[in-house]
Order: structure tokens, then C-alpha cells, then sequence
């Protein structure tokens, strides 16, 4: 009897490495590609609505952020823990019931304060 093991799953994960002959300089699951350009028009809506940088500086911001946001949220992405899974994650924890907390306010009232005329010395002997 012939038994399969997992390590399939992990040895291959379709990976973009360029043309033939001529890799680039990153590697990316394909996944991340689709990731970086959610990304990028998130942050390009969010730059536009907030009317900052500018020209080609503010494309270079939006790209340098969706690539940081790609990289980090990649992590948590495997072939155990897929997109769909992560994003209900994040779903169901935003639906989560929290407990309610009640604040207590503490306010200090100088009158029940205890003054003394006379500041007591360290030396003087305290009977």
C-alpha cells in the first residue's frame, strides 16, 4: 500500500519567478499579486479623499504602503489558513459580542485632605 504524505501541499506554491531565462527579483505566490492591487486602489481612494501627495510622489507612497500591507497580511496567509479563511476571521471578529465595561471616575476632593500647619522635620522625634 502506497501512502501519501503532505509535503506536496508546501512544496509547491505557485509561484510567479519571471520569463523564462530571466527571473526577477522577487518571488510573490500569486495570491500576493491579487492582494497588492486591492491594495493599491485602497490607497490610492484613501489619498484622493484625503488630497495628499501629491503627483508622483503620492503613486510611489501608494505603492511602497499596498506593498508593506501585502507583505504583512502574507504572513499570516498559508496553505493552511487561505484568504477566504483569514477574511472571515477578521469578519467574525469584527461581529464578535464584547462585554460591557463600566468606567469608574475617580475625582479627588481637596477638602478631605489632611493638612498640617507645621511641615514635620525627618530629625524631630515623632512621639
Amino acid at each position: 500500500m502506497r501512502s501519501r504524505s503532505d509535503d506536496e501541499l508546501y512544496a509547491l506554491q505557485n509561484r510567479y519567478l519571471g520569463p523564462p531565462g530571466r527571473t526577477l527579483l522577487w518571488q510573490a505566490r500569486y495570491a500576493a499579486y491579487g492582494l497588492w492591487l486591492g491594495y493599491a486602489f485602497l490607497f490610492l481612494i484613501v489619498r484622493a479623499q484625503l488630497g495628499i501627495f501629491d503627483g508622483a510622489i503620492g503613486y510611489g507612497v501608494v505603492a511602497i504602503a499596498a506593498i508593506l500591507a501585502t507583505q504583512y497580511t502574507m504572513r499570516v496567509i498559508t496553505p493552511d489558513r487561505p484568504v477566504a479563511a483569514v477574511l472571515a476571521l477578521f469578519a467574525a471578529e469584527l461581529r464578535a459580542p464584547r462585554s460591557e465595561t463600566t468606567t469608574v471616575v475617580a475625582v479627588s476632593d481637596p477638602r478631605h485632605v489632611l493638612v498640617s500647619p507645621a511641615r514635620p522635620r525627618p530629625w524631630e522625634d515623632r512621639r
